[in-house]
């Protein structure tokens, strides 16, 4: 059994594979689980009150997919917490990984070699080769 579990959400697909792999986190958590939604950052030209209501809008949008997850489970006595950042998506879910003393990060692929994961790999690979927290890929 896993003491913390980090699920990361995405919006392609990510409604089915998150409940998915919340129903496996569910079987290997004794503790918490975390939900994360990474957004990509915002580009350093927009600034001042506009980059603060673009961030709210990015936060808001992540949080509703999150809490979207969250609805169709009965969560009764388990911790599952929700956390939005905003980063480049493979390092953003390493570095929560250690934030939260991450035991087992749990991600869905879809097993699809385009051009772009082939150019430059796909963010489950790269979370792959640059985290020492256990890693339960399935393939979707």
């Amino acid at each position: 059994m896993y003491k913390t579990v980090l699920i990361p959400v995405s919006g392609k697909n990510g409604l089915i594979r998150a409940k998915a792999a919340l129903a496996h986190a569910r079987n290997l958590a004794n503790g918490d689980i975390v939900l994360l939604h990474v957004f990509e950052p915002l580009p350093q030209i927009v600034g001042g009150e506009a980059h603060a209501e673009l961030l709210a809008e990015q936060k808001a949008k992540g949080q509703t997919l999150l809490n979207t997850v969250m609805a169709d489970f009965s969560m009764a006595g388990e911790h599952v917490r929700c956390r939005v950042d905003e980063g480049t998506t493979a390092e953003t879910i390493i570095r929560v990984a250690h934030e939260e003393n991450a035991d087992l990060i749990i991600m869905y692929t879809d097993g699809r070699d385009g051009l772009q994961d082939m150019l430059l790999g796909s963010v489950t690979e790269r979370v792959l080769r640059n985290t020492d927290t256990a890693l339960l890929v399935i393939r979707h």
